[in-house]
């Protein structure tokens, strides 16, 4: 059993700007790093472009270009503040379920006009826009998403994604969800049944999990 609930944790995004010296982050907790251009030499292990890896405390990272760092760190603890480091977004957690959890990244890609049903999760998360552009109705919300954005989802509301790009539009994201789900199985949960008879039309890859 974990020691804190879920909502004495937050879940931040930040902008990481790599150079040739690495340098150590001082991660409060676990995580995510997503290469999002050039490449990385994260604790001494080469990471591409389009790819991420796990993470759980500190790190030493360097490369070129940039990346995103995504923490799941508890509430006591201060969001990062360091030179090349910029907080993008950071949200508390809901109490969306108790028990043993885990942290999921991976990455969704959807084609030109694709949508899908209404839906939820089971459990909240942040995701960041890598390209193209979106049509989030987000409960009673609706925003567009432009390249570069990041947004956070409790789970709980009902959520639909509707691509209104010219071309295929992708994001990174990374859930909290529960432990039972390990190994992939989907957090997807759909308002009803005539929304679950609905393609999802959308790909998906998996970067990693891990128990937090």
């Amino acid at each position: 059993m974990t020691s804190l609930e879920l909502n004495d944790y937050r879940l931040s995004v930040y902008d990481l700007m790599l150079n040739a010296s690495p340098k150590t982050i001082a991660a409060a907790g676990a995580g995510f790093v997503y290469v999002a251009s050039g490449q990385a030499e994260l604790d001494g292990a080469r990471v591409a472009a389009d790819d991420g890896a796990l993470v759980r405390g500190a790190f030493s990272l360097g490369g070129s270009g940039h990346a995103w760092l995504y923490e799941f760190a508890p509430v006591s603890q201060p969001v990062l503040n360091e030179d090349g480091i910029s907080l993008v977004i950071s949200h508390r957690l809901p109490s969306a379920f108790s028990g043993e959890r885990i942290l999921r990244a991976d990455r969704v890609e959807s084609n030109p006009g694709a949508a899908t049903p209404l839906h939820g999760h089971r459990g909240p998360g942040i995701r960041r826009l890598l390209k193209g552009q979106l049509r989030a109705y987000i409960g009673e919300n609706i925003e567009r998403i432009d390249t570069g954005t990041a947004w956070f989802e409790t789970g709980t509301d009902w959520v639909i994604g509707k691509n209104i790009h010219d071309s295929a539009s992708a994001f990174v994201r990374v859930m909290i969800l529960p432990a039972e789900l390990a190994g992939g199985t989907s957090s997807f949960v759909a308002a009803n049944a005539e929304e679950a008879s609905k393609p999802r039309s959308v790909t998906y890859r998996l970067f990693g999990e891990q128990a937090v």
